[in-house]
């Protein structure tokens, strides 16, 4: 499947619409409530100065198959929430929008050092994805993801710029004491 990239404008109901209409298990919030969504856009969380939104499009149907949220884009480490529609999962999709996120980032914010990602530890695919994509696993947090009133484990990965810059993984020197 080809995809393309293109910015969230003001479509609140196109949002509301795509993200009340899937679950998301490794979100935080699974099913994301109408009143919510919205009293999230109102507060600007969905674009800001410091936070920009982009719908993923399949360019054959023109249909809406994902969203990317990147934060603190006027910081050094960029962090960002991607999210595929379940039946579009697996398809290769996200393996595409992460390189994309990535690319994006480091072209687009020069002060951008570090793009970061984080999840739940047994989100597998999202874990898999990261090692394919230049993203180093820097982080294990116990019972740090709070959930449907229960704590997971959850996982940092990052992607320095050089690493992105020389296509080379910098490895994490476990063995400091």
């Amino acid at each position: 499947m080809s995809i393309n990239f293109e910015s969230v404008k003001q479509e609140v109901e196109e949002l509301v619409q795509f993200l009340t209409s899937d679950s998301w298990p490794y979100h935080g919030v699974e099913n994301p409530t109408e009143s919510d969504i919205r009293k999230a856009y109102e507060n600007g969380a969905y674009h800001n100065e410091n936070t920009q939104t982009f719908w993923i499009i399949d360019k054959g149907g023109h249909q809406k198959v994902g969203l990317i949220r990147l934060f603190d884009v006027s910081d050094p480490i960029v962090m960002f929430d991607l999210r595929i529609r379940s039946e579009y999962r697996g398809k290769g999709i996200g393996k595409s929008a992460l390189r994309w996120i990535v690319s994006h980032v480091f072209s687009e914010y020069p002060a951008a050092i570090r793009i970061e990602g984080h999840t739940r530890v047994d989100n597998t695919g999202m874990r898999s994805l990261f090692a394919k994509s230049l993203f180093v696993l820097e982080a294990y947090h116990r019972k740090s993801w709070r959930q449907a009133g229960l704590l997971f484990d959850s996982v940092g990965y990052a992607v320095i710029r050089e690493d992105w810059e020389n296509n080379q993984v910098t490895p994490i020197p476990w063995s400091i004491k």
